[in-house]
């Protein structure tokens, strides 16, 4: 039985869960009454034993952030442009330092409007180079093991979530299609091998061979949809820092030098800086969507502030583990390994997740995280669940082996719950976990809980 309990509500939530979950799973049930702190239900096969969280991990992540901002204002994630050299007559003989503090998302429109300013101080040739400087953030140890683009590495400094996007667009039959580069980027080469044809269907294949070289395949209808693929780069810093060349040509400054990364000198002269979202966007943004960058970008940022740059795995790890341990929550049941939850060592119990939830409720930045939360079935990750009720907010985690999931809701009797629900079985991708999440939150909205 996945229910070790056989009082009645278990039976109810077991009959439910019977042809979703196989047996052989480790899952795990806890809700607590926020008001008397007492605990609703608890129940499953490991109610004690740590269990992978997946993306529950951000929880941890959003409420260290804010309990910092509460405690010494928000920290700065601007993005700065510098000089060194020499400028006269409208030449800066020297290099263009592009310095990032952790806010990935930085977009190509921030940087049209960087390179504008520049032309406006006068500025139309630059002899040197456009130095990327991501040292604020040293990302030894948040390595990612998965691909695809919600998996790209952290950075201080990057764009679009330190992705591209390639984009075809059919043309007129037998012609090769167009590509659209977002951001753009001069340096992108695109191997073309596509055509259009008077055919039903695509066959259109996006190849990434690195950041700046791409191999395009296949068919793509005439009058039919444009394809768009979206990619993980390997050095956003590199990719921003071009990223600013083109909109620095567009804007008619000529830049002699080429691309590199490297540390900005202590004495740099200050050209221009973009301001980053407000934290309370950021972790909407990275709840809502579950965003890895942005999490483990903020584990990074938590370490910088409280322990001084460059902010590393192991300081973020410290700082939020403070956090926690002003809570009164119970020991040894929590391993935190990085911001996102894409970490293989990350693990925590269901009942640390649920009290955790229960004593942020009480904090005075506690609207700033539950507005940041999915509504069951209406947005975000939750927009597909299969269950609606806007009395759920709720953050979700998905791996190839777990599925979770952590947050808020409403009894029948009225009550505010915090619960976690977390499932691991080998291969749980494959299976429909996200349906049996649904009827966890129907159980709990809809029946007895003690």
């Amino acid at each position: 039985m996945l229910f070790g309990n056989t009082a009645r509500a278990d039976d109810i939530l077991q009959g439910r869960l019977d042809d979703i979950i196989p047996r052989n799973a480790s899952l795990a049930l806890l809700a607590i009454d926020i008001a008397s702190g007492k605990e609703a239900i608890a129940t499953g096969t490991v109610v004690k034993e740590p269990l992978v969280p997946a993306s529950l991990v951000k929880l941890f992540t959003t409420g260290a952030a804010l309990a910092y901002v509460e405690r010494h204002g928000s920290p700065s994630m601007r993005t700065r442009v510098t000089r060194d050299g020499t400028y006269r007559d409208s030449e800066l003989d020297g290099n263009l330092y592009l310095i990032g503090q952790g806010n990935a998302l930085l977009t190509a429109k921030d940087l049209r409007k960087t390179a504008h300013t520049l032309a406006q101080q006068g500025i139309k040739k630059v002899t040197g180079n456009i130095v990327a400087d991501d040292s604020f953030f040293d990302t030894n140890g948040l390595d990612r093991t998965y691909n695809g683009p919600g998996h790209a590495p952290a950075g201080a400094l990057g764009i679009d979530l330190h992705t591209v996007a390639l984009t075809v667009i059919p043309a007129e039959s037998d012609k090769p299609p167009r590509v659209v580069l977002e951001p753009p980027n001069d340096r992108v080469r695109v191997a073309m091998a596509a055509r259009t044809a008077m055919v039903k269907k695509s066959t259109i294949r996006t190849i990434q061979l690195d950041d700046t070289s791409y191999r395009v395949t296949g068919i793509i209808p005439a009058g039919g949809a444009a394809v768009k693929q979206r990619f993980p780069l390997k050095e956003p810093a590199l990719y921003a820092a071009a990223v600013l060349h083109t909109m620095l040509q567009q804007s008619g400054i000529a830049v002699m030098g080429g691309l590199r990364k490297g540390k900005a000198p202590a004495g740099a002269v200050e050209l221009a800086e973009i301001e980053a979202p407000e934290l309370a966007k950021l972790v909407r943004d990275m709840n809502m969507n579950s965003l890895n960058v942005i999490a483990d970008n903020l584990l990074l940022l938590l370490g910088a502030e409280s322990f001084g740059p460059p902010g590393t795995r192991e300081k973020g790890i410290k700082a939020v583990n403070e956090f926690l341990a002003t809570l009164d929550l119970p020991e040894g049941e929590a391993t935190i390994a990085d911001g996102s939850g894409l970490h293989s060592d990350n693990r925590v119990t269901a009942r640390f997740m649920a009290r955790y939830l229960a004593a942020v409720a009480k904090k005075p930045w506690f609207e700033t995280f539950f507005n940041a939360l999915p509504q069951a079935g209406i947005e975000g990750t939750l927009k597909e669940i299969g269950y609606k009720n806007e009395r759920f907010r709720v953050k979700s985690g998905r791996l190839e082996n777990a599925f979770a999931l952590a947050g808020y809701g409403v009894d029948w009797r009225g009550r505010d719950i915090a619960f976690a629900y977390i499932v691991n079985i080998p291969g749980g991708a494959a299976l429909n976990l996200e349906r049996s999440g649904a009827e966890v939150m129907r159980y709990l909205a809809e029946e007895v809980l003690e």
